[in-house]
């Protein structure tokens, strides 16, 4: 055999594969989709990817298939995604928690790198949480309550949905900025009976959920975590507003694929997930959740995700995440 031969044949392989490998980019998607959301059924990320997945499926002439993988703070689903052949054809609609805890907040460390293992694609979603307490607890205001944490020590806790979450962070955010000591008390199954029945005393929970809590009273709203008044129920003020100048602390959503997806793809992703958004129908929808206008392209999300892990991340030489804030060092609850 002529020694050029295995070269001639290395070539044609070469020139065989990257024709396919552009041809799989301009055919995209040549099977269904599956959208990952690494939580349960008919939470807020769930009905987002069951609104968005006739609409893409439509845009993209193929089926989209949502796939629920809930557990260990959303970290199973993302994990599941990221190690997923990176065509296009797996994504993840992921929560701010699995990405946040790349960073090592609170002493978690998924089996990925999110900046490393995932391209973000696009942010779809805002929502604030609500401040609520049992009926039981006598404050009636964000000021109110922070007094009576105070004058209590170690008396008071607050559930969540698992560590890391926003309710978690919104939670020691407080803590730091008011000077408190309230216990976080996970419960990844469903954190609302613990404040219902007075087992935790107060909650930061999603606002899609906590408005009907409130309005059957079974809880009772003191504020919300945004930056502004939320317009799902604009007559609470903002926790920043009622004392704690600066305070924020925000669940968001958004749509990954697995690092090394081609770049056509991605960008043929971002284009029908920007436009699924934009739809009128699909905003009045997100409006009734209580969602705030958030989203961002590619770029735009990216960096919302590294200044997400930046703000969480531990400080030098601790496990626990640092909570800061505009007025976190100097904060004391004030009058508004």
């Amino acid at each position: 055999m002529n020694r050029r031969t295995p070269l001639m044949l290395a070539s044609a392989l070469l020139l065989c594969a990257g024709s396919g490998l552009t041809q799989a980019q301009t055919t995209y998607p040549v099977r269904p989709i599956r959208l990952v959301v690494p939580f349960a059924a008919g939470t807020a990320p769930d009905v987002l990817g069951r609104l968005l997945a006739p609409v893409l499926a439509d845009s993209l002439a193929t089926s989209v298939v949502v796939e629920n993988a809930p557990g260990a703070g959303g970290t199973i689903g993302v994990d599941r995604a990221a190690k997923s052949a990176p065509d296009g054809h797996t994504l993840v609609l992921s929560g701010d928690a699995a990405l946040v805890l790349t960073g090592g907040a609170y002493g978690v460390k998924p089996p990925y790198d999110t900046l490393r293992d995932l391209a973000p694609i696009a942010q779809l979603m805002i929502t604030p949480n609500v401040l609520v307490v049992a009926n039981d607890v006598p404050a009636r205001t964000v000021q109110e309550l922070v007094a009576l944490v105070r004058s209590q020590p170690g008396k008071f806790s607050y559930s969540s949905g698992g560590i890391g979450f926003s309710q978690h962070r919104a939670g020691e955010l407080m803590n730091s900025m008011a000077g408190l000591d309230m216990v976080h008390v996970p419960n990844p199954g469903n954190s609302w009976p613990d404040v219902i029945t007075g087992r935790t005393q107060l909650l930061f929970g999603n606002i899609a959920l906590a408005l009907p809590m409130v309005k059957d009273g079974k809880v009772r709203a003191l504020a919300v975590t945004s930056s502004t008044r939320a317009s799902a129920a604009p007559e609470l003020p903002t926790v920043s507003e009622s004392g704690l100048p600066g305070f924020e602390s925000l669940s968001w959503f958004g749509v990954l694929a697995p690092a090394g997806t081609p770049p056509a793809v991605l960008q043929r992703l971002e284009a029908e997930l920007q436009k699924a958004m934009a739809a009128p129908a699909m905003k009045e929808r997100l409006a009734t959740m209580g969602a705030m206008p958030g989203v961002q392209n590619a770029a735009g999300f990216t960096q919302v995700i590294q200044n997400e892990i930046k703000r969480w991340a531990p400080k030098p030489g601790s496990a626990v995440a640092a909570v800061p804030s505009p007025a976190a060092v100097t904060a004391t609850v004030q009058k508004p």
